[in-house]
């Protein structure tokens, strides 16, 4: 949704079709036949509709992305969004922050994930004098970035924008209704000339009685409203899910999202909170919890780290005091490393990934030549008799691995490589999550957990919300293997971001149509090559940028919503594209029959209009609109053309029926208007089942306006009285019509199935 007024305009106003209209209408008005350009008015109604629903939508769709639109911090203090940054503004840039603009850091210290700009994956350090660039993600630290180029003028802003236009999302829905019209389209021409130059030639017909009866074929031929019909449809979807917090950024992702079998998710920030929270202290011998709180919030008072286990320490130790310490060097967390470091006076703490830790120490302990660890001092609790032994750190391992497997992030704290204390953090499932999970796996939507977070950790939350089977580390696997694993898997571990692309890509090769969620700049790759792509509001910018939609809520239990929102789009549309499809077969069919047996086209062109606009185009409006969720199932052409077929036979059956009896050209059109209004009806009857009251008044006011049209305004229609024999057959039509409809159905599903 985001063109602008005059691609709205233009895109609505400059199609083909209007352009016949606009010929047709001109030949028409030549003729002088004022009442034939009935037409006009429904390709009006239908244009100036598509323009005022889709323009809302923009409108409310712009609102909703302005209200939660990025915005920065200065170090003046000031607050800006994206668009308003200048060159020369000082940007401060924490972890999870994208680059906003092309600059030079001033200050400060952080790793920067750069892969979107030089394609490697590695993170890299960087300070004062090092420069970035816009579309980099700051993985941890704080840097204050002076801005040097700003908006268009950025590197990553031509380089975004081909990466979300050359994207096209999957849509049979699209794709259905573009088969449609590019056949109406190559079609339309060769057979309205025919046509005009057979009736003037061949049969003698008056030129003015020829552009009529041409004009009443192509407009019969123009499936008028179908298209308008769809963008409505899509445009009042994306409103209500903008409503619900959901935008939309790709018209037909909601459609998609409603056919997807397969659901891809993120651990962190889709199925959990996001939240990380120290919630236990587990200390070794010597230590107490209030030490290793003093000792916690000492160190992050001295440390830069700014991720989601640095806040949730900081927030887990408010309220203690600090130990205060000397700080002689400083190591802030890195992504290589897994753990943050502090040298003091007292000795070298680490907080992180404890097997990490003892690695260090020892390649440390070996650097110095296998001397004895610095004793640790007096004034911590850990100036016993015990230095650091392989049996605590064993032991320590052990417990770790332990409460990792219940789905806990464990850290450590460790003094000169000793383990002072383990740290049990957690981001606590979101609520409803089981119930979601419940409600995909009732619809038949395989879910896949893929993560980058330990294999131990992303099997117990899975279980935790309902995702049942045991979790495959993919450290070590081969991009050759991924399609087996994708196969007999469902939860998955250390994933980096390359394998997350390539494991979506393996289930699109399988047949299936996959949605992926995420919130990272590991998970950019895996949303581009999703079928359709869902980030998190409080993701990362970079996510969010190449996401067909956005949860801006952070609620994974909306996904059902949205679901509820494709299918009512693509079942009704199915509705009303059968209704659409039955004049256009039809008046192919009756095109042909002129060509080599009718003397004339059966149908002026206000007839076929007032047909279409109470058979077709007043119920498509409601049907299309209509609350509708039930599964979609089979494909989209062949539904709708299953619908339309035996209700266009039909008529080409009646219509020729009619043309064997004795009457006049006049009597000749009045019959088949007739029991073309009829089929018309009794289809729209079909196409409403199962039958609510809202479809039986909208069958009832049809029906009415038609018995209407037809006893009131006859001379307007072209309409004469007919004799007895003509008048028995129309209500002999009448009658057969429904049986006659349900036996083609029948006969049409029977042949489909056996191959025939």
């Amino acid at each position: 949704m985001t063109h602008s007024y005059w691609d709205i305009v233009r895109r609505q106003t400059f199609t083909l079709f209007n352009a016949v209209n606009l010929v047709l209408a001109l030949l028409i008005a030549w003729t002088g036949a004022w009442q034939n350009m009935f037409f006009v008015g429904t390709v009006l109604t239908n244009w100036l509709i598509g323009m005022i629903q889709e323009i809302r939508a923009r409108r409310t769709l712009n609102q909703l992305a302005l209200l939660h639109q990025d915005t920065y911090h200065l170090a003046d203090g000031r607050t800006v969004t994206r668009d308003a940054l200048e060159p020369g503004m000082v940007v401060v840039l924490e972890q999870g922050d994208q680059v906003p603009c092309d600059g030079t850091v001033i200050s400060g210290f952080g790793e920067v994930d750069e892969s979107q700009q030089t394609g490697e994956s590695e993170e890299v350090q960087r300070t004062a004098g090092d420069r970035l660039l816009s579309g980099m993600t700051i993985i941890s630290g704080r840097l204050e970035l002076r801005a040097d180029a700003t908006g268009d003028n950025t590197r990553a802003a031509k380089l975004m924008h081909e990466a979300r236009s050359h994207k096209k999302f999957r849509s049979p829905l699209r794709d259905a209704i573009d088969t449609i019209v590019r056949f109406c389209t190559i079609a339309i021409i060769p057979c309205g000339v025919l046509l005009f130059v057979r009736s003037v030639y061949a049969t003698q017909v008056p030129v003015k009685q020829a552009i009529n009866s041409m004009a009443a074929a192509l407009i019969g031929m123009i499936p008028e409203g179908l298209v308008v019909l769809t963008s409505i449809a899509l445009a009042v979807a994306s409103v209500k899910l903008a409503k619900e917090q959901v935008l939309v950024q790709q018209l037909y992702c909601s459609e998609t999202l409603a056919r997807t079998d397969v659901l891809c998710l993120d651990k962190t920030g889709t199925l959990t909170q996001g939240k990380m929270t120290l919630v236990k202290i587990l200390t070794q011998p010597g230590w107490t919890e209030q030490d290793v709180k003093q000792i916690l919030a000492g160190l992050y008072a001295v440390l830069p780290d700014s991720n989601a286990t640095a806040v949730a320490i900081r927030r887990g130790c408010e309220g203690v005091p600090a130990r205060f310490f000397t700080v002689q060097d400083m190591k802030p967390f890195a992504s290589a490393t897994k753990f943050s470091k502090v040298v003091t006076r007292q000795g070298t703490w680490c907080v992180g990934a404890l097997s990490n830790i003892l690695a260090d120490a020892q390649n440390q302990w070996a650097a110095d030549g296998g001397s004895a660890a610095a004793s640790p001092s007096q004034s911590t609790p850990s100036a016993s008799s015990e230095a650091a032994s392989p049996a605590s750190a064993d032991q320590a391992l052990r417990t770790q691995e332990i409460w990792a497997s219940r789905g806990y992030r464990v850290l450590a704290l460790t003094l000169d490589g000793t383990p002072a204390a383990l740290l049990l953090l957690q981001d606590p499932l979101k609520p409803d999550v089981r119930q979601t999970v419940d409600y995909f796996r009732k619809q038949g939507v395989d879910l896949k957990v893929i993560s980058g977070d330990d294999p131990a950790t992303v099997q117990a939350i899975a279980n935790e919300a309902g995702i049942t089977g045991k979790a495959v580390s993919m450290q070590h696997v081969g991009a050759q293997d991924i399609p087996v694993l994708m196969q007999t898997h469902s939860i998955f571990g250390r994933v980096t971001p390359d394998q997350k692309k390539a494991m979506v890509q393996a289930l699109q090769v399988q047949g299936h149509v996959v949605a992926m969620t995420g919130d990272g700049v590991n998970d950019v790759l895996a949303l581009k090559a999703a079928d359709c792509s869902i980030a998190m509001g409080s993701g990362s910018q970079a996510a969010r940028a190449v996401s067909s939609m956005i949860l801006l809520n952070n609620q994974f239990d909306d996904l059902p919503g949205i679901v509820v929102q494709g299918r009512r789009v693509i079942n009704n549309i199915q509705r009303t594209a059968s209704l659409f499809l039955v004049k256009t077969l039809f008046s192919f069919g009756l095109t042909l029959l002129t060509l080599v047996f009718f003397r004339v086209y059966p149908f002026e062109p206000v007839q076929l209009s007032v047909i279409s606009a109470l058979a077709t185009g007043i119920p498509s409006f409601v049907l299309t609109l209509e609350p509708n969720d039930s599964r979609v199932q089979g494909s989209f052409l062949k539904n709708v053309l299953s619908r339309a077929v035996p209700g266009a036979f039909n008529v080409l059956i009646l219509v020729t029926i009619a043309r064997l009896l004795p009457g006049t050209r006049a009597q000749f059109s009045t019959m088949a208007t007739l029991v073309a209004g009829i089929n018309a009806l009794w289809v729209l009857f079909f196409v409403c089942q199962p039958m609510t009251r809202i479809r039986a008044a909208l069958v009832a006011f049809m029906a009415a306006g038609f018995v209407i049209a037809v006893l009131f305004f006859g001379k307007l229609m072209f309409l004469v009285p007919l004799d007895l024999w003509q008048l028995g057959f129309v209500i002999a039509a009448a009658v057969a019509i429904p049986f006659v409809l349900r036996l083609l159905s029948a006969l049409e599903r029977r042949i489909l199935k056996t191959g025939m």
